[in-house]
């Protein structure tokens, strides 16, 4: 009967769950169609607060109207609502009437990034001795990666992604027809104390961040990030004042992974 009722609440269109009574002989179809409208209802209004930037993009009656196809295709599997949509931008990709705004799809990804660095892990920047003994020690640095906070995101899109965010907060100092959709962003994410900050960094920085990531040696992460414009002691000052980098890494070196 479990499933069952999942299945039905969920769905406007089933029927209600054989087995269900009300205690009072009441009707119980009118009751359980009060609470279905309830809880779909709450949960468009969670997507609402974990998307604000969509629902801004598309209207409010269009965004309440996918956010229900949503719902039904894709119920919460996790307990906390804040983590509720990390598929809706797939979701989106696929949803025909959404293709009018070819960048809806990495919005939904930086939005759900940002829900993602703000309910991160707390943890303790690194020991500033630590990386100065790293940086005046160069055969340390070919074996040596650096670990970013649980909160630390990186965002590549062919559009300029945190500008449309930004164009859409509150006193924003942009405005969304101000701006080049046709121009590529790289965003970071960092949470130096409670607020999500937002940046918009080039190419050097971003590959740097990115090998990093994924575990590389600083040498390595600097070496492959050295086909852009490029300072690596600035990118891990700008790392430093975010409360980014948590500790180092030993590992082997290897070289340079082009």
């Amino acid at each position: 009967m479990h499933n069952a009722f999942n299945e039905s609440l969920l769905n406007p269109d089933a029927a209600i769950p054989k087995g269900l009574a009300c205690w009072n002989q009441t009707d119980c179809y009118e009751r359980f169609s009060v609470y279905r409208n309830n809880v779909m209802s709450s949960l468009i209004n969670v997507l609402a607060g974990n998307f604000p930037v969509i629902e801004q993009l598309v209207g409010q009656r269009f965004f309440r109207a996918m956010a229900k196809e949503y719902v039904m295709q894709c119920p919460p599997d996790v307990p906390m609502m804040v983590k509720y949509g990390r598929s809706f931008a797939k979701f989106i990709h696929d949803f025909p009437p959404a293709r009018s705004i070819p960048y809806l799809e990495d919005i939904a990804k930086l939005e759900f990034a940002i829900q993602e660095s703000r309910h991160a892990a707390d943890v303790q920047p690194i020991q500033l001795s630590k990386l100065i003994n790293l940086i005046e020690d160069q055969n340390k640095l070919n074996s040596t990666g650096l670990l970013l906070a649980p909160s630390t995101q990186l965002l590549n899109s062919a559009f300029p992604l945190a500008s449309i965010w930004f164009a859409h907060q509150p006193q924003a100092e942009i405005q969304l027809n101000t701006i080049a959709l046709d121009q590529a962003e790289n965003v970071l994410l960092t949470r130096p104390q409670l607020d999500v900050d937002i940046h918009r960094i080039d190419l050097g920085m971003a590959k740097f961040i990115n090998s990093l990531l994924k575990g590389l040696s600083v040498t390595q992460a600097a070496e492959l990030a050295s086909e852009f414009s490029f300072e690596p002691v600035a990118a891990i000052q700008r790392l430093i004042k975010q409360n980014a980098i948590v500790d180092l890494i030993d590992l082997p070196f290897k070289g340079a992974m082009l």
